[in-house]
């Protein structure tokens, strides 16, 4: 059994980790925690309640970061809709509600009462992971894994050069790719070859559910924001981290070091390749099989009706 806590910016493709994380036996979610990110923190927040609410995650959620540590705040309301999940309509909630206390002091407990048994799951920036490492440093060999997305070594999604997670917050992805916690990286790279297509997306819709109509409402709005700008089919960059924990073998990995740009204006945000290692660096994904992850998300939205 992985234990968890995701660490989101709820999104079009953060839903879509959560859904699986909640349909997945394997996993079992201690918490979660919303930053700020794809939109505002407080928008996040909302998203995040009313996506547990929906799949039936009981599991806390807190508050994390409004804003990045250094750099002004940027979003990706373009891909992700103002509301950050538009697409869904959601009732009021009846469970869900935000936790009183800080998510980052919740991540920091939690690894600290457990060591060596929760996976940290970072798919937004990394604002928060950076916060409880800078608060309490023994987290970083407390911690199971940090399983993140974000990075690029093959161009950006938000400059020429940066992808958006770490662009978001260069600063705090410069902590922790560089903090010596056990690491696995999710960039670019690897998530834009996973990909939904239109044919996919219309079996989705034969699903019964209150799970699989949230995951296809999402998945048309991402669909129609892709095609609207010339992007071909979403790639489902968050899910890819919860396929991991679930079954890290159909996926292909180089490890070395990572560092992030901070200094060069029109670089500022990129994920720098080090030398290659043996040991410690940074896990990287590579390459992820398209069929078995999509069997993956079969099997959660089943498993959810």
């Amino acid at each position: 059994m992985q234990r968890i806590i995701l660490d989101v910016d709820t999104g079009l493709d953060d839903a879509v980790a959560i859904i699986l994380a909640a349909g997945s036996p394997s996993i079992h979610i201690e918490g979660l925690v919303a930053t700020s990110g794809n939109v505002g923190l407080e928008r996040t927040l909302e998203n995040t309640l009313n996506v547990c609410e929906v799949v039936g995650i009981e599991a806390p959620v807190y508050r994390g970061s409004s804003q990045p540590l250094v750099r002004d705040k940027v979003d990706a309301g373009d891909f992700h809709g103002e509301s950050g999940l538009d697409g869904p309509v959601f009732q009021p909630r009846r469970r869900q509600q935000v936790q009183e206390g800080s998510g980052i002091q919740f991540i920091i407990d939690t690894i600290m009462a457990n060591p060596h048994e929760i996976t940290l799951v970072p798919v937004g920036p990394l604002t928060d992971i950076a916060v409880a490492m800078q608060r309490e440093p023994r987290i970083i060999s407390r911690v199971k894994e940090i399983v993140l997305m974000g990075g690029s070594f093959v161009g950006g999604n938000v400059t020429k050069e940066a992808e958006f997670n770490t662009y978001a917050d260069p600063e705090a992805a410069q902590i922790v790719f560089t903090s010596g916690a056990p690491l696995v990286m999710f960039p670019l790279d690897c998530t834009t070859k996973v990909t939904l297509s239109p044919e996919q997306l219309e079996r989705y819709h034969t699903f019964t559910g209150e799970s699989a109509r949230l995951f296809c409402s999402c998945m048309d709005s991402y669909m129609a924001n892709y095609q609207r700008k010339g992007k071909g089919h979403p790639a489902m960059h968050d899910p890819l981290c919860i396929a991991y924990l679930i079954d890290p073998k159909p996926f292909l990995f180089e490890r070395h070091e990572v560092s992030v740009e901070l200094e060069d204006a029109p670089t500022y945000g990129k994920t720098l390749k080090g030398k290659e290692t043996e040991t410690g660096g940074v896990l990287v994904a590579k390459k992820g099989d398209t069929t078995h992850f999509w069997s993956l998300i079969d099997q959660a939205l089943l498993s959810l009706r």
